[in-house]
């Protein structure tokens, strides 16, 4: 089922999700080996946690160790500047996730019930919320919220990626009277929107 969950992926490989689990690996630990040296990840981290703007995401080396293996020659993504954009907003966010969990796709993870009860870990309201974002800084704040609601539950880390480079794209591309895709089922919302409602859930926590 894993397995069929990956191909779903919309712009990002194999060779990204390897790259993200070993970048957050690195940030747990005070010295972690990453890409051939090595870093004490909670350093890390806590720089990047400090970041007041998304630019300034971007001007801290925790963002660059990742950048660099990311659009390395080869990985089938190519270095512009909406693909960076799309990163800054992935690490802004994925910082402050307390672990990885692959067992869901990340919009199931969020209309999963919270322990012991039967409120979601995000409300509907607060899931339309979200998909409706508008700005970067909107929808940087509002994932936020929801990876910190998961709490240790963690969340999908190459799943949340992925989206959140198709949500950059699109914006991109609505920001420049360039078309949509013609495949409803390609477009983030629409897949969020069939993550969170369907009753078949991946699993069970």
């Amino acid at each position: 089922m894993l397995d069929n969950f990956i191909k779903k992926q919309i712009i990002l490989n194999e060779s990204h999700k390897k790259c993200i689990n070993e970048w957050f690996a690195l940030l747990q630990q005070r010295s972690y080996t990453f890409n051939g040296k090595s870093y004490n990840g909670l350093k890390l981290r806590a720089e990047l946690r400090r970041a007041s703007s998304l630019d300034e995401v971007r001007s801290q080396e925790g963002y660059w160790i990742l950048a660099d293996i990311f659009f390395a020659e080869g990985s089938g993504l190519a270095e512009n500047t909406v693909h960076h954009q799309a990163l800054t907003l992935f690490v802004a966010v994925v910082i402050y996730a307390k672990a990885n969990n692959s067992n869901a796709p990340f919009a199931s993870q969020l209309s999963e019930k919270v322990r012991g009860g039967e409120r979601n870990f995000l409300s509907k309201l607060r899931f339309e919320q979200l998909v409706n974002s508008e700005t970067d800084e909107e929808f940087c704040r509002r994932l936020i919220r929801a990876v910190k609601l998961r709490g240790a539950n963690g969340v999908n880390l190459f799943s949340l990626a992925d989206s959140v480079f198709l949500w950059v794209q699109e914006r991109h591309d609505r920001l420049h009277d360039l078309p949509a895709n013609s495949d409803p089922f390609k477009r983030n919302s629409v897949r969020w929107a069939k993550d969170y409602y369907s009753t078949k859930k991946t699993s069970k926590e």
